[in-house]
């Protein structure tokens, strides 16, 4: 009961102090959150620069090669998208 006395003197300021402090915690994990986020990012763009260098010195070194997969993967894109039936 001693709860209730001390909590019921001024019900508007335990509710505002309550929602004052859900609010820092819903801020701290959005910024948490918000710093994951941007590493990961960071880590993406990384992986993205190592594969595409890959891609090109594959090219360079094996040109015919190259081109008859990329000739291949446009065919078979060009049947997946192109089914209209007129």
């Amino acid at each position: 009961m001693d709860n209730n006395i001390t909590r019921g003197d001024n019900p508007a300021k335990d509710l505002r102090a309550g929602v004052h402090s859900t609010i820092d915690k819903v801020a701290d994990n959005i910024t948490s959150i918000t710093d994951q986020v941007g590493v990961k990012g960071d880590q993406l763009n990384a992986a993205y620069k190592r594969f595409a260098e890959s891609g090109r010195n594959y090219v360079r070194q094996s040109p015919g090669k190259s081109l008859l997969v990329a000739l291949a993967a446009g065919y078979a894109v060009s049947k997946l998208l192109g089914t209209r039936k007129h």
